[in-house]
């Protein structure tokens, strides 16, 4: 069975090992913020440049099967694109998305902050640039995501 903390932990230091820069955001990154709630997937910002460098590296974790590239608001202001990786194990599967930085996130990345996790230097989207990423996405989750990380 894939734990998501174990399978996160081992993304990150193949990142880092790799020396790929990147932002946890998503999910991950709220319960880091200090809220809990339940995720199935591991959303990573990088930057686009370095999409080439990151697949190598998840894929050293077992993240090996790619679901290709997903646009997003095409042609839209905020218009973004993200690559899924996957993992198998079992009957378990956990995914990665990794969000190519676009332009207009380019504060965001640049207030990126550093967490440690079991010992393991984690970089994360700071509580205001994920705040600013979940009111672009505008999903219902995202907006109970933003409720409860101005709480806190």
């Amino acid at each position: 069975m894939l734990n998501i903390k174990d399978e996160l932990l081992g993304v990150v230091r193949a990142l880092n090992d790799a020396g790929v820069p990147y932002a946890l955001c998503g999910g991950m990154a709220v319960v880091l913020h200090g809220y809990p709630r339940l995720t199935r997937d591991i959303d990573i910002l990088i930057e686009p440049d370095r999409l080439g460098h990151a697949g190598k590296a998840l894929a050293s974790v077992g993240f090996d099967i790619s679901g290709g590239m997903l646009p997003f608001d095409i042609g839209k202001r905020h218009e973004r694109k993200i690559f899924r990786v996957s993992k198998v194990s079992g009957e378990d599967i956990l995914t990665v998305d990794l969000l190519l930085l676009p332009d207009y996130l380019r504060s965001v990345w640049d207030a990126r902050e550093q967490y440690e996790v079991a010992d393991v230097p984690v970089w994360v989207v700071s509580r205001a640039g994920l705040i600013q990423m979940k009111r672009i996405s505008g999903r219902p989750r995202d907006m109970d995501d933003i409720e409860n990380l101005e709480g806190i």
